[in-house]
Parts: structure tokens; C-alpha cells; sequence
């Protein structure tokens, strides 16, 4: 391992990032595996130093415990591979402290973990998404639920969530389901309604189009990128990672059209790719619907109203234009920001601005969800415009 940090500035970095390891070892005390290694890290400067070759604004526990989550993946020979699920299976874990075991491994590559830590940054592609991003796109979709929808997402990633629709997406309710998308599907999402009250049957449009846009999409036929996907995922969260393999099957045999860009500035010409693929250069007949799933939150303030203002641009030439947002609280611009108190202030907001025609209507709060679908909670307002 590397020397003690001998620098002040340095030490208390240090310090810092191991603070960081301990907050989330306390936040996140349902994950045995996680929650052991961030108490290991926070006690083990060595160790938590490696964080100090992040890229700017990476330095985060989950950043390196991706690193390990790859480096396990890659190496299920390595001591600290048996306590990871997505190695040996859940049935195959180790029982016991798996920190010795991590420690060891974190010594004897700390190079390679290194190389990791300087190159990655933390992206991810949770499929379990897909049960308010579902709901997002119906509510979207009620006014106009005839007409044909070109789904374009920002910030996709691997553009797993651009097959919302092929999937099977529970919606559980007193032990009763409200199924969206493929009732067949081998993929399943599910989440808690904590709704006021019952969800009226929900329906996705008709979807003849999908494109995604990322500054840096992922290949699913790049297996190194794709594992990364992989290990940015907890393993500690039953199903989390064989649902994403089997939406990656899926997907990769019927994919998207991913489009290397930036959101603001390359969306009017990724629109105009998405409606090529359909064959028409005419959205006059159909519905844009675009939505973005905790990606608009690492997109300047100031940029983030240019966003709507190129949607604003791109309206003219659809019959209705919805922009789905899931995002933090305030995040989104235009977007009604509810009273002081009523939302918690790490809320998940889903919401949607839309334009008819050319015209924007009043822009919609539809309720609030967990950042990875485990729940979702609709507004009495929202419940009543369902149709």
C-alpha cells in the first residue's frame, strides 16, 4: 500500500473521504457487503487515499467500490470475489466479516484499482427505473394516448430504459399488482404504490422510435463497458443484478439507436434521427416523448433552461411534445416547485413539461419515487387525470 499521506492538505482529503465511507456505511445499513466495506475503508487511510486519483467530482465511496465490484468480476479468483453475489451466486456467499478478505484484495492490486479510480467515473443503467419512468410516459401520453410516440432519452446510457415497454413493470398495492408494458416479459420491475389512493389502469403509447443520447453511451457489445455497468450496481440488492443481465439479453437483441452528444446541444438533431428511422421526416402526426431519469442533475443550472428552450424550438413540428422528468427537487426549470415542507428535500420529483401543438400547457408535479423505482407516490391530482 501506499505511504500515509504526508502533505496537510492531502491528510485532511483523507479524512474526508474516510467521513464519507462512515456516512455511508450509516445510510445504507441494509447492505451487509457495502456496509462492511465503507466501515473497513473508514478505518483504513491507505486504503481510502485511493480515492485521491479521481476525476473531479468522482472522489465518492461508490467510485471505488465499483472499482472492487470490477476488479471482482474480472478476477473471481481474487480472496474478496466469494462475498459478491454477482460472482458466486447468492446461494454461494461467504458468511463472516468480508473485510480481511477486501483488505487483501484492495493490497494486492491496489495498481490496478488505481488505473480504475483515474479512469471511470460512476454511471449506471438501473433497470428498476422502468417502473416510474412507466408511469411518467402514460401519464404523458393520456391526452394523446392514440397517437404514436418517438421516445428519446436523455442521458441513456446503455439505453436499457428505452425498452420500458418490453418489460414486465409491477406496480404492488396491498398485495395486488398493477402490471405496465410486457405481462410475459422475462425482465420484471416492480415497485411500491404509496399513492392516497389506487392506480386506475395505466397504458403506454404505441412506440415506433427510440434513440438515446449520452455524452458517452455504452456499446452493449463492448464487454469491458459493459461490466462497468455491471459493477456500478450494489450486489447487495437482491435481483438487482440479474435483472439487469437479462434486460441486457434482451436489448442487445432488438437495440436503440444510442447517439454520442450533449443533451442541449445535439438534441434537435437527434430528434431528427429518431423520426429518419421511421422512415418520416413529419412529427406532425405523433408524440415526442422525452425523458430524463436522474441525468438533468449533472447539467449546469444555466444550461438546464436552454434544455427546454430547444424543446420549446422542437415543438413546432409535433402534434404534442412531453418532456418526463425524474429528477432531484428543483432540478427541473418551469416545473412547479411544491411548497416549503411538502416534499422531502432528497425527493425524487416526477413530473413532466408539455407542448400542444406548438403552445406549452401548465407544466405537471405528478408525484415523488425512489431513485430506483423500489416505490412510487402519485398526488391526488395526478391519480384523478388518469384515464
Amino acid at each position: 500500500m501506499p505511504a500515509q499521506p504526508s502533505d496537510a492538505a492531502e491528510r485532511a482529503r483523507v479524512d474526508e473521504i474516510r467521513a464519507d465511507f462512515a456516512r455511508f456505511a450509516r445510510d445504507y445499513a441494509n447492505l451487509p457487503l457495502y456496509r462492511a466495506i465503507c466501515l473497513g475503508l473508514a478505518d483504513d487511510s491507505e486504503a481510502a487515499a485511493l480515492l485521491l486519483d479521481a476525476q473531479p467530482g468522482q472522489a465518492r465511496p461508490v467510485l471505488l467500490l465499483a472499482a472492487l465490484h470490477d476488479l471482482v468480476l474480472r478476477r473471481p479468483d481474487l480472496p474478496a470475489a466469494r462475498w459478491y453475489a454477482s460472482v458466486v451466486g447468492p446461494e454461494g456467499v461467504a458468511s463472516g466479516d468480508p473485510w480481511p478478505d477486501v483488505r487483501a484484495t484492495i493490497r494486492a492490486n491496489r495498481d490496478d484499482l488505481r488505473r480504475t479510480i483515474a479512469t471511470r467515473r460512476t454511471q449506471t443503467n438501473e433497470v428498476n427505473r422502468a417502473v416510474y419512468v412507466a408511469v411518467g410516459l402514460a401519464l404523458a401520453s393520456r391526452d394523446v394516448p392514440s397517437r404514436p410516440a418517438l421516445l428519446v432519452e436523455l442521458g441513456a446510457s446503455a439505453g436499457l430504459l428505452l425498452a420500458v415497454d418490453r418489460y414486465r413493470v409491477e406496480l404492488h398495492r396491498r398485495g395486488v399488482a398493477l402490471v405496465v408494458g410486457d405481462p410475459a416479459s422475462p425482465v420484471v420491475c416492480h415497485g411500491e404504490d404509496r399513492s392516497p389512493g389506487p392506480l386506475p389502469d395505466l397504458a403506454l403509447p404505441r412506440i415506433i422510435g427510440r434513440v438515446g443520447l449520452d455524452l458517452a453511451p455504452v456499446d452493449l457489445g463492448d464487454e469491458t463497458a459493459v461490466r462497468w455497468l455491471e459493477a456500478c450496481l450494489w450486489p447487495d440488492v437482491p435481483g438487482r443484478v440479474e435483472r439487469f443481465r437479462a434486460a441486457l439479453a434482451m436489448v442487445r437483441a432488438d437495440p436503440p439507436t444510442l447517439r454520442a452528444g450533449d443533451m442541449v446541444d445535439d438534441l434537435a438533431a437527434t430528434v431528427e434521427q429518431a423520426l429518419a428511422r421511421t422512415g418520416s421526416s413529419d412529427g406532425s402526426a405523433g408524440h415526442l416523448l422525452v425523458f430524463s431519469s436522474w441525468a438533468l442533475t449533472y447539467v449546469r443550472r444555466e444550461r438546464r433552461a436552454e434544455l427546454a428552450a430547444r424543446l420549446a424550438q422542437v415543438a413546432g413540428s409535433f402534434a404534442a411534445v412531453s418532456w418526463v422528468t425524474a429528477e432531484p427537487l428543483g432540478c427541473v426549470p418551469g416545473l412547479p416547485v411544491p411548497k416549503a415542507g411538502a416534499l422531502a428535500a432528497d425527493s425524487t420529483v416526477l413530473g413532466a413539461r408539455r407542448w400542444r401543438h406548438g403552445r406549452e400547457v401548465p407544466a405537471e408535479v405528478w408525484g415523488t419515487c425512489h431513485p430506483h423505482g423500489e416505490w412510487i407516490a402519485l398526488g391526488r391530482a395526478a391519480l384523478g387525470g388518469i384515464r
